[in-house]
């Protein structure tokens, strides 16, 4: 992988050069990821890009394409069943405690799924996002157990950010 390819794949998922140090770089051997100096002089090829890097970038970079592909199929094919374009509603996480206080998600997987979600906002017109408030979203769920179901199923009652 080139510098100038990680550096477009970390854009592309919306990474800053501290969080992908951080999350990207993250292995075994440093579970807490690199400095962002490091970051920062493997996009200047200043440093080898390790293998390991170059790997989790590109896989988050084929996560990001295959969530895309499906939601965009997902939308296309209620659309194709209600004969038009129905608003989409998709929960816009602002910050990362948002996007994880669902105890199933991956904290390296915010800013792709942000990524996802505007493409999404770009591409289909259908599409409105509605901003996480966490506090509201709890008094909403009155106790039920928590889903992605019942977080869209939140967005479709909530005034769009």
């Amino acid at each position: 992988m080139t510098p100038t390819t990680l550096q477009a794949l970390r854009r592309l998922l919306f990474y800053t050069r501290q969080e992908a140090a951080l999350v990207v770089a993250a292995s075994p051997e440093r579970p807490h990821g690199v400095s962002d100096r490091a970051w920062r002089q493997w996009e200047d090829g200043d440093r080898t890009i390790p293998a390991n890097v170059a790997h989790n970038i590109a896989a988050l970079a084929v996560w990001r394409e295959t969530a895309l592909a499906g939601a965009l199929a997902a939308i296309r094919e209620k659309a194709a069943k209600r004969g038009a374009p129905q608003r989409v509603d998709l929960v816009w996480y602002e910050t990362m405690d948002g996007w994880i206080s669902l105890p199933s998600r991956e904290p390296v997987l915010f800013r792709p799924q942000q990524s996802v979600v505007a493409a999404l906002a770009a591409a289909v017109p259908a599409v409105r996002l509605v901003a996480f408030d966490g506090p509201a979203y709890s008094a909403w769920l009155a106790g039920r157990a928590d889903s992605e179901a019942l977080r869209a199923a939140w967005a479709s009652e909530h005034p769009a950010a």
